[in-house]
């Protein structure tokens, strides 16, 4: 009984991180921007904050948490972009397009050279990317009301955002000896961070 409970204890941050992965299937079959999307939506977000911070705080991060955790965000934002980009598509201008595809393209590459140098699917969660990921989660409440100036410029910082954490990611993979998944920023290479 007790290595059943520990077993528990000792994946509670990745039972959180399941809830997302099937909230994000769920999604699938939502309308989006409407309220039930929108609930589901905020269940993917809160969970992909709790289960890094209780992972963290009760010392229970794992290579198999860090890893769920990464295909559970790719499959939340390709969810997201699947039933948003319909809408972008009606109202998003060539340039906003670059601004969200290169960045896109820069991030999946870091998957790639992690894969290829590190032999491990996962992405580092530094400081940018946690910034980047708020931005995205933030991305579809701007559609709410079709309000061009706002989005606009929202695009916009979001981009700036995105293109660092981008870039920061790949040169961390680009100079790192190994991989250290602590690394948080490239002006923290080789400290340690909590």
């Amino acid at each position: 009984m007790e290595e059943k409970k520990n077993f528990f204890y000792r994946n509670i941050p990745n039972f959180i991180t399941g809830i997302r992965l099937i909230a994000a299937v769920v999604m699938i079959f939502l309308e989006a921007l409407t309220l039930p999307f929108f609930l589901v939506y905020g269940i993917c977000g809160l969970s992909d904050a709790i289960d890094g911070f209780l992972a963290r705080k009760l010392k229970l991060s794992s290579k198999v948490g860090s890893m769920l955790d990464s295909i559970a965000d790719l499959l939340f934002y390709f969810v997201m972009m699947m039933k948003i980009l319909p809408i972008m598509a009606e109202l998003l201008e060539w340039q906003h397009w670059m601004i969200i595809v290169i960045p896109t393209i820069l991030h999946l590459l870091a998957y790639l050279i992690c894969m290829i140098k590190f032999k491990k699917f996962s992405s580092l969660h530094t400081y940018a990317n946690k910034v980047l990921s708020f931005l995205v989660f933030a991305f579809p409440f701007f559609f709410i009301g079709k309000n061009y100036d706002l989005y606009n410029t929202y695009i916009y910082i979001g981009g700036i955002f995105a293109l660092y954490s981008s870039l920061e990611i790949n040169i961390i993979h680009l100079f790192a000896k190994e991989y250290d998944e602590r690394n948080k920023s490239i002006f923290l290479i080789n400290k340690k961070t909590d």
